[in-house]
């Protein structure tokens, strides 16, 4: 995680939210702090062929389904405990969810789950991990915020290893077909980003995946939950006085996806601090009353 991207963009945003956003971006800034103590190196990644990657790219498959990053229970366990202290510490949770963070004892809690899922399939490894602490007396709803607490520590395991897939798909020339799911570990994207620094000179669309922190390409006009490129399906819409920041939908799928406009937004960038800021895009979304109404316009 790049702890000096992230506060140059933290810099840019002073000043210019709301209380709520500003606290938000405070803690997470601190989980971020916390989770980054003993990120993992990669070093011992070994990052496949070119002939291997050039198959899987084109076959949809990601390429850590085929090659696991190694996950250091030791440090992903520490992770886990800073992680969580700061949460229950700085999250403004309720005291149940706050005592029920402390009083897990994650060394074990990671022993017994399939530790070699992480580096092969982290969204399935998270629920599993979810699985384990509602079986160790969480509620579903404090095991699902713990999931999430455990995804930030766990990215800290992924990142470099994911760097070097990320630069090696490049170096191989697996571009197209565009993929709507990580290249590198097969998440969904969390937030878009159209324009700024990308191969088609801004005008295309850039796709970010949290959990282990790639990006990449993907055609403007094209949904990026089912892939339809039919425009007249695609809209987005945005918050009024806000034009940076966009909720991209489809009629289609009904799907959506958050999305930055890099020529409306701040400088410097960081996906991260996007992300939360973009959180209430996801709440006025979730609202059954939202059904697109003026302010629509094609993607």
């Amino acid at each position: 995680m790049n702890l000096k991207a992230i506060d140059a963009a933290l810099a840019a945003y002073r000043g210019k939210l709301d209380e709520g956003d500003a606290a938000r971006l405070e803690f997470f800034r601190k989980l971020w702090d916390a989770v980054s103590a003993d990120a993992a190196p990669g070093a011992g990644y070994d990052v496949p062929s070119e002939a291997d990657l050039r198959a899987w790219y084109a076959a949809g498959e990601p390429v850590l389904a085929h090659a696991p990053a190694a996950i250091d229970s030791a440090s992903f366990s520490e992770a886990l405990e800073r992680a969580a202290a700061c949460a229950a510490e700085h999250g403004g949770f309720e005291g149940g969810t706050v005592e029920a963070l402390g009083r897990v004892k994650w060394d074990r809690i990671v022993a017994a789950s399939p530790l070699d899922e992480a580096g092969k399939d982290p969204a399935a490894y998270l629920d599993a991990l979810a699985g384990l602490l509602a079986d160790d007396g969480m509620t579903e709803g404090q095991a699902r915020t713990a999931a999430l607490v455990a995804s930030l520590a766990l990215r800290s395991q992924l990142e470099s290893p994911a760097r070097a897939v990320s630069r090696a798909l490049d170096e191989a020339g697996c571009e197209f077909p565009h993929p709507l799911a990580c290249p590198v570990c097969g998440g969904a994207p969390v937030a878009g980003r159209v324009g700024g620094e990308n191969s088609t000179q801004g005008r295309g669309k850039t796709l970010w995946c949290a959990q282990c922190g790639t990006t990449w390409e993907i055609e403007r006009v094209r949904c990026a939950r089912c892939g339809t490129q039919n425009q007249a399906r695609l809209h987005y819409f945005n918050v009024e006085g806000d034009d940076a920041h966009r909720i991209a939908t489809c009629d289609e799928c009904g799907g959506y996806l958050r999305t930055v406009y890099a020529d409306d937004a701040l400088a410097p960038f960081s996906f991260e601090v996007e992300d939360v800021v973009m959180a209430r895009l996801d709440a006025i979304a979730a609202d059954p009353a939202f059904a697109g109404g003026a302010g629509a316009s094609a993607e």
